[in-house]
């Protein structure tokens, strides 16, 4: 079974104002910047999402060519092109494995994303990654001092 639809939607939104003494206050918006994102489906035909809790300092390494989608599918992905990753509790970092790493967007000698406590992070790339045998292993770690809870989804083909 493959994807019927996806999408990525990226928005920030907003409205301001700025007090003027003796005149009307000044009011910019509301307005917004949005994106979206919908990759070819035949293309990238997979989508994988998972929920877990990890606790203070507890890490969890994730092979994009050994997991299973929520329909039970076992999946070899071999490009990814959006990724999502939600702290929900405590403070989450997302980085290459330690063996066999996927840096895809990242770069640099100690590349990594770190989403505190109720944000989370999300990316789209126009360009995608290639998973592969030796680039293939993602990394989550709680750098919270506390257990915390994290939500991954992306959008991949194999």
């Amino acid at each position: 079974m493959s994807v019927d639809i996806s999408a990525v939607v990226g928005q920030i939104s907003w409205s301001q104002s700025r007090t003027n003494t003796g005149f009307v206050k000044t009011k910019q918006g509301p307005d917004q910047l949005s994106v979206t994102q919908s990759p070819d489906t035949t293309t990238y035909n997979r989508i994988y999402a998972v929920s877990g809790t990890l606790a203070a300092s507890a890490s969890t390494t994730i092979d994009l060519q050994g997991v299973t989608d929520y329909l039970g599918q076992s999946l070899t992905l071999t490009k990814i092109i959006a990724f999502q990753l939600t702290a929900t509790t405590a403070a989450m970092k997302y980085e290459p494995g330690a063996s066999n790493g996927l840096t895809w967007f990242l770069s640099g000698t100690t590349p990594a994303v770190t989403v505190q406590a109720g944000g989370f992070f999300l990316i789209g790339d126009g360009t995608y990654g290639t998973v592969s045998g030796s680039a293939k292993n993602i990394k989550i770690t709680n750098v919270g001092a506390v257990s915390g809870t994290y939500e991954i989804a992306l959008i991949g083909g194999q």
